[in-house]
C-alpha cells in the first residue's frame, strides 16, 4: 500500500471516529457502472424500478477518474445495474486499474462467458469475480434470472473453472446466490453444487434491494438500527453510466451529487451535499434522506467497521461471505441486524 493510500485511509477513519462531515480525502473504494446494458430481466433487480438505456460508459472518462484517484483509492468495481460483459471495454479498463495498482472486483451472470471472454477475463488482471447463480434447479434459477438457461450457463461456469486451472490463474472467484424465498431450501445443495476446483469461496448473499413482491419477509421487516454509515466516510461512493456521482449504491434514486464529466471525485466526495448526509447521520436524523431511512444494506457492529477501515480492501473482499456465514448461519454477532 502506498503511503498517499495510507494517509488517505487515515482521514477518513479518524473522521469516522471523531465525526468529521469533511474530509479532505478520497473514497477508498469506487463504482463505476461500466454498462447499463443486460440481457437478462430478473425480478430482485433494481432495473425493475425504471428504464435503463443501451449504454457504455465513456472508457476516456473512465480512465480519466483512475488517473485522478490512483494513488488514494484502492478498490474499484468496474460493473453496476448492468451486466459488465456486454461493455467490450470491461477488459481495458480492468487492464487500466491494474496498471495503477487497484484492486479490480466484478459480478456476472455467466451468461455471456464463453471461451474467448473466459480466458480476456483470467489475463486482464481482474483480482475477484463474482458469479451470479441463483439456485440449484432449472425452475427456481431461471425464474431469478429471467432470460438465462441453466444448463447453458452452468456448463459456461464449469468451462471458465477448467480454463483458470489450465492457465494457473489465481483469480479469486466466489459462487454467490442471492437467498430468495423460493432458493433459501436449496443454500445446502448449492455448496454442494460449486464445491469444486476452481471456486474459492460460495456466498449466500442476504437480498439488499428487497422488493416486497421478490424478497423473504425477514428481510422486508429486518430492524433498522444503524451506526453513522460507514460507506459515507469509506465508499463505495458510485458513479452511474452517465458519469452522475452518488454517495453510495443504494442512493440510485436520489438525486446525483453531482457530475463527474464536469467535477472531480474529489470534489464531489468532499462537496457541500456529502457533508450534510454525513451530518444527519451523526445526528441519527435521516427524515431528508429516504433511501438512508429503508436502507438493506449490511449493517456491521462498530469494531467491524472499524476493522474494515484497517485491513487491505482485497482481504476484505475474500473474508465478506465467510463473515456473512459466520452471522447467518452461526450467529455470531458481527452485525446489528443479522
Amino acid at each position: 500500500m502506498r503511503w498517499s493510500q495510507v494517509e488517505n485511509r487515515w482521514k477518513l477513519v479518524s473522521g469516522y471516529l471523531t465525526g468529521q462531515s469533511g474530509l479532505n480525502a478520497h473514497p477508498i473504494t469506487l463504482i463505476i457502472e461500466n454498462t447499463a446494458k443486460c440481457n437478462l430481466k430478473c425480478p430482485m433487480c433494481p432495473r425493475e424500478f425504471g428504464y435503463y438505456p443501451p449504454e457504455d460508459f465513456d472508457l476516456d472518462l473512465f480512465k480519466r477518474i483512475i488517473d485522478e484517484v490512483r494513488n488514494h483509492t484502492e478498490l474499484v468495481f468496474p460493473w453496476g445495474g448492468g451486466e459488465p460483459l456486454m461493455n467490450p471495454d470491461i477488459f481495458k479498463m480492468i487492464e487500466y486499474c491494474k496498471d495503477a495498482c487497484i484492486y479490480t472486483v466484478v459480478s456476472t451472470n455467466a451468461t455471456l462467458l464463453n471461451e474467448e471472454r473466459s480466458r480476456s477475463l483470467l489475463q486482464c488482471g481482474l483480482d475477484n469475480l463474482i458469479i451470479a447463480f441463483d439456485g440449484t434447479t432449472p425452475q427456481v434459477y431461471e425464474k431469478y434470472r429471467k432470460g438465462a438457461n441453466f444448463h447453458k450457463v452452468r456448463a459456461n461456469i464449469l468451462r471458465f473453472l477448467e480454463i483458470k486451472k489450465e492457465m494457473g490463474s489465481d483469480l479469486f472467484v466466489v459462487l454467490q446466490m442471492v437467498r430468495l424465498p423460493e432458493n433459501q431450501h436449496q443454500v445446502r445443495e448449492f455448496h454442494r453444487m460449486w464445491s469444486v476446483d476452481g471456486v474459492d469461496e460460495i456466498r449466500i448473499k442476504e437480498d439488499e434491494i428487497v422488493i416486497p413482491e421478490v424478497a423473504l419477509e425477514e428481510r422486508i421487516h429486518h430492524k433498522k438500527r444503524r451506526h453513522p454509515c460507514y460507506q459515507l466516510w469509506q465508499g463505495p461512493a458510485t458513479i452511474n453510466y452517465k458519469g452522475d456521482f452518488f454517495p453510495c449504491c443504494h442512493t440510485w434514486q436520489s438525486e446525483p451529487i453531482g457530475n463527474v464529466s464536469q467535477d472531480s471525485v474529489f470534489n464531489l466526495w468532499n462537496s457541500d451535499k456529502m457533508q450534510r448526509m454525513r451530518a444527519a447521520h451523526l445526528r441519527g436524523d435521516l427524515s431528508d434522506y429516504p433511501d438512508c431511512q429503508n436502507c438493506h444494506a449490511p449493517n456491521p457492529r462498530l469494531p467491524v467497521i472499524l476493522g474494515s477501515f484497517m485491513v487491505d480492501m482485497f482481504k476484505i473482499r475474500k473474508w465478506i461471505p465467510k463473515m456473512e456465514k459466520m452471522a447467518v448461519f452461526y450467529k455470531v454477532p458481527l452485525f446489528l441486524d443479522r
